[in-house]
């Protein structure tokens, strides 16, 4: 995978940073980003799946390309050839405190963990979407939540166990990303029915999370045909970064705890609790979307950034 590696220090480097800058500055451009993520388009296509023009389109894909974060090429249509936009071979763009050659190359570990795969809960009840069945009723542990794409409880409270073979003693750890789809949970759905999420690393408690809503009335991206239309469809994806600097969620302050408070590097794994507690304002449950259903096709993800300091070889 490319990378985009850019000095603070370094003059040279102030244009690029610039563009890319201006490129990520707009929500607009975000939701380009994460559509050519899940495929390549045309101008047409991202004018009509964005609700603006042609014209719209252009200028701000130019941005992007002029960022070095898609790439065009030209292939075959109808109508003689297309232009048509990809995302670039990208892994991370990161801006460096250092210059030349002390800069150290920054490397990623990935994992997706289904939403049945988890490894503790103290839930007395879940319900659970699997294959083409759903159970209203289902002993937590019964092995067919390892297939589950959907989980919902009126009161949840779910660890999953990631690895941290990254967090060794040679790695500089820079950042911590998980990402996940969710909402709240009521009887059948509601638009308006909040609920307090909060989120713990390693038992450390660095978020909270208030879900608007248990969203239904429009079926999901994801969706199967044979989920039920009244039933729950789809949720809010949350992205939550634990850095040097403290953790953020949807890329607000949600914290002031780093990376140095998860003691990544002790015990077997990276744990990951959400949950909900029963003396909250809102104890709204929650609904865990994960691949074939909601709006986002994944699953639960951790990716952690690292660097290993170069050899003189390199």
């Amino acid at each position: 995978m490319q990378n985009i590696e850019l000095s603070l220090l370094n003059e040279q480097d102030f244009p690029k940073i610039e563009r890319v800058a201006k490129a990520l500055a707009s929500p607009l451009r975000l939701n380009i980003i994460r559509q050519l993520h899940e495929r390549p388009m045309t101008v047409i296509e991202l004018a009509k799946t964005n609700n603006i023009t042609n014209s719209t389109a252009i200028f701000h894909l130019n941005l992007l390309h002029e960022a070095g974060i898609i790439k065009v090429r030209y292939l075959p249509s109808k109508k003689g050839s297309a232009q048509v936009f990809f995302i670039q071979a990208l892994n991370n763009i990161t801006f460096f405190r250092k210059i030349g050659k002390d800069m150290s190359k920054i490397t990623t570990f990935e994992q997706s963990v289904k939403v049945g795969a988890y490894t503790h809960t103290e839930n007395d009840y879940l319900g659970m979407a699997v294959g083409n069945t759903f159970f209203s009723a289902l002993n937590p542990f019964d092995e067919k939540r390892m297939d589950a794409n959907l989980i919902w409880s009126f009161g949840g409270d779910l660890t999953y166990t990631f690895s941290n073979e990254f967090a060794t003693k040679k790695n500089a750890i820079s950042k911590l990303d998980f990402s996940f789809e969710i909402c709240s949970e009521t009887t059948c759905f509601r638009n308006d029915w909040k609920s307090d999420i909060f989120i713990a690393v390693n038992g450390v408690e660095i978020a909270h999370y208030l879900s608007p809503g248990d969203f239904g009335g429009t079926k999901g991206k994801y969706t199967p045909d044979w989920w039920p239309a009244n039933m729950t469809q789809f949720g809010n994806l949350v992205m939550l970064s634990i850095t040097e600097e403290g953790t953020f969620l949807n890329n607000k302050p949600a914290s002031s705890f780093t990376l140095k408070d998860l003691r990544l590097s002790e015990g077997k794994g990276v744990k990951l609790r959400i949950y909900n507690k029963p003396d909250s304002t809102y104890y709204g449950g929650m609904n865990l979307f994960g691949k074939g259903s909601g709006n986002y096709n994944q699953d639960i993800v951790m990716t952690a950034y690292y660097s290993t300091p170069k050899t003189e070889e390199e």
